[in-house]
């Protein structure tokens, strides 16, 4: 199916880079799948004004960003929309009911690691965020690295991408810098992390906006 009237709705989050928070899972989703979309970003100081119009013009009850728009009705919270847009689209989400168990596991490994990072998304105390990679950022990606073990192509299911890939990728690297700042470390200890990373910033449809990132960092 091809989806038209596609509006991605997300905050701009200051200082930091413009693929940092949530909206960047939905942006690389649309992106890989070719959706001609329009990238909203809106600041954040104008958020209960936009919430408020949101639950009264748009038939939101809980507004939250970021939000997908298409064809005028509206899609919120992150992974139920990629899952969404996934069977709209009819690809990146599972065959049959393992491969979506599978996919939504993934998923919940994810959100539990931003768990871990989302309190130091702004810090600049450096000696937190080396305790964070420490404990947490290696405890995922040794995770990360056993489930793409499990199969022989690049991705979670094996050759195909799934939604939870673009989860997988986005977190690391939004953790910190981690993909950014410890990729030798990740080619060294976590290869099958580094095989997965290596195919995904080579996909067509992403490559030359990957390296357009690099100059943001």
């Amino acid at each position: 199916m091809t989806l038209t009237n596609v509006t991605l709705h997300y905050f701009k989050l200051g200082d930091k880079p413009s693929s940092c928070g949530w909206g960047e899972n939905l942006n690389l989703l649309l992106k890989d799948a070719g959706v001609d979309f329009e990238y909203v970003r809106s600041d954040f100081s104008n958020w209960e004004q936009d919430k408020a119009d949101f639950i009264k013009n748009k038939n939101i009850p809980h507004p939250t960003l970021p939000l997908v728009e298409v064809n005028g009705t509206f899609y919120n919270k992150t992974v139920p929309t990629m899952r969404f847009l996934s069977k709209k689209l009819g690809k990146y989400a599972g065959a049959n009911d393992e491969e979506e168990y599978r996919l939504d596991t993934v998923a919940d490994i994810v959100r539990d690691h931003f768990g871990s990072y989302g309190p130091l998304f702004r810090s600049t105390d450096q000696e937190k965020l080396k305790e964070h990679f420490e404990k947490d950022t290696k405890k995922y990606l040794a995770a990360y690295n056993n489930i793409y073990g499990e199969k022989d192509g690049a991705y979670i299911l094996g050759d195909e991408i799934s939604y939870a890939d673009f989860l997988v990728y986005h977190m690391i690297d939004d953790d910190n810098y981690a993909l950014r700042d410890h990729f030798e470390l990740i080619q060294k200890d976590y290869p099958n992390v580094a095989r997965f990373i290596k195919a995904f910033i080579q996909r067509p449809k992403l490559v030359d906006y990957l390296a357009s990132l690099k100059a943001e960092n």
